[in-house]
């Protein structure tokens, strides 16, 4: 059976994507200029441009054109796993770095976790990298049972904040709920993300709940180009 046009065009810039013909980052030929190269209509191109996006070999940018991503793991969720549980077996290359803990007053977080509006709030916010590249930027906003100094000790922790809490004071995560949305970079987040504002980031809003108290609200901003999310459910 012959091979469709857009799949073969597929597997051609596949092929260069591997082989390092287009490095992460480089921008592929514009539609205009594959049409004349595999001396086809647009439609194949397209077809074969986005199917590439679905499996995240490439990310595009409007007015801008296609580009060559990172080929990194995607993201695995069976209810509620870490981020280490996608990079297993790159563990080596996963970093972190807090940049600031303090105490803040927030009346809006306060409430949310059903405190006086009065009281103060952990605020923790750190960057993950995998291989040396800013990959998250997280902001925790965490209820003040949890004691701030856990996370004085170490402002290179690697493991998932709900994993320092539980080893540290034995209070687990018994049930996780997020939001997810798309939202383009502003400078600050850019700056920590290694970005232009305006670039396309996923944005998450994560609740973590011990039994049915709330005790960390992580928002967390995500780079398009370096990690594809996707969600398993199991119904058992």
């Amino acid at each position: 059976m012959k091979k469709s046009l857009y799949k073969t065009i597929y597997e051609d810039i596949y092929l260069k994507l591997q082989d390092g013909t287009y490095n992460a980052g480089d921008l592929l030929p514009s539609e205009m200029e594959l049409e004349k190269n595999y001396k086809v209509s647009r439609t194949p191109i397209r077809q074969a441009l986005k199917e590439l996006e679905n499996n995240g070999y490439i990310y595009r940018l409007q007015g801008k054109g296609s580009f060559a991503s990172n080929i990194s793991p995607r993201e695995r969720w069976t209810m509620a796993t870490g981020f280490g549980s996608q990079y297993s077996r790159e563990w080596n290359k996963i970093s972190a770095q807090t940049l600031s803990v303090e105490y803040i007053h927030s009346k809006d977080y306060a409430e949310e976790f059903g405190l006086d509006s009065e009281s103060n709030i952990i605020y923790l916010n750190r960057i993950r990298y995998f291989n040396k590249e800013p990959l998250v930027y997280m902001e925790h906003y965490i209820k003040p049972i949890i004691p701030l100094e856990i996370f004085e000790k170490d402002y290179k922790f690697v493991s998932a904040v709900g994993k320092l809490i539980k080893d540290e004071i034995q209070i687990s995560f018994s049930s996780i709920k997020e939001e997810v949305e798309a939202v383009a970079a502003n400078e600050k987040i850019g700056d920590y993300l290694n970005v232009e504002a305006g670039f396309p980031l996923l944005k998450i809003r994560r609740l973590s709940y011990h039994k049915n108290d709330l005790i960390d609200i992580n928002i967390y901003y995500v780079r398009t180009d370096r990690w594809k999310y996707s969600i398993n459910f199991d119904e058992n």
